[in-house]
């Protein structure tokens, strides 16, 4: 199992002021977070020079999340979803100069009331149809994250329904578990925990955002932090034959610095591989 992180952890600094830090500490595979004073998905020139910078930190890039700066691809507004659709894309085209393989995307954002659920989705499905034309043309997967309670594409069941809708080699299921594991203790009868949905969505599943929480806060603690179980968690997606990156999505808090949760890492790697 490959481990990687998620550049959110350093999304206050300069990216490429970490990639030595990350160097170090052995970690060879990163999804990149598009945010500004980050990591500037919009400057050409940059993206060419930090490409450089994660080659010679010897960085493979994996995925990039899409743009979060207000992109919503769900908004009924036409010229407010059009733009967030415009933003994805750019950020495909820097996933590309990064020689990167996976753009990560959220359905859609907090909607207003239930009744705005249905135009939500239909808006959500008329801008995914659209990036994945762009992503196929381009030779990039796009993962659809399943978000947090309140959200366009917050259960499990609904995210399968869009993915299976297009059936499209090019687009899959990225899991969040942390996003999960509050979902399911909310929408306890309608929601599948973080273990038990592995098998239904095996043959869609390209991606993962893995950090831990107690079920109520989206903490994105490293694993053991919280409540998910773990050594169920890796042992069902070594029986389901996942391939892909078990990529931290992990955030600083008061307790600990970077380089601190960095070491951790390399520990939990033998953790999560004994089981």
């Amino acid at each position: 199992m490959k481990l990687g992180l998620s550049s959110f952890l350093f999304e206050d600094y300069q990216l490429e002021s970490k990639l030595p830090l990350v160097k170090e500490e052995g970690i060879n595979y990163m999804e990149v977070k598009p945010k500004e004073g980050h990591f500037n998905y919009q400057d050409p020139e940059y993206l060419d020079k930090i490409s450089r910078e994660f080659k010679r930190n010897k960085i493979k890039v994996i995925s990039m999340h899409m743009p979060t700066n207000g992109v919503d691809i769900s908004l009924s507004e036409e010229y407010d979803r059009v733009w967030s659709i415009r933003e994805v894309e750019k950020a495909v085209l820097a996933l590309l100069r990064l020689e990167g393989e996976i753009i990560v995307v959220h359905p859609g954002s907090t909607i207003e009331d239930e009744r705005g659920r249905k135009r939500r989705r239909e808006k959500s499905e008329q801008s995914i149809e659209e990036i994945l034309k762009f992503c196929e043309q381009w030779g990039i997967k796009m993962a659809l994250e399943n978000t947090l309670p309140g959200k366009t594409g917050d259960s499990i069941s609904e995210i399968l329904e869009i993915v299976k809708k297009f059936a499209s080699p090019n687009l899959g299921i990225c899991l969040d578990t942390g996003h999960l594991n509050i979902t399911s203790k909310l929408y306890k009868d309608k929601q599948e925990k973080v273990v038990e949905c592995l098998p239904e969505i095996k043959d869609y599943l390209i991606h993962l955002h893995i950090h831990d929480n107690s079920g109520t806060k989206d903490d994105h603690l490293l694993p053991f932090k919280g409540e998910i179980n773990w050594p169920e968690f890796v042992r069902i997606l070594q029986e389901i034959e996942y391939q892909g990156i078990f990529m931290l999505e992990i955030r600083k808090n008061a307790d600990s610095e970077e380089r601190e949760i960095i070491k951790n890492i390399k520990d939990l790697h033998l953790k999560l591989l004994k089981g």
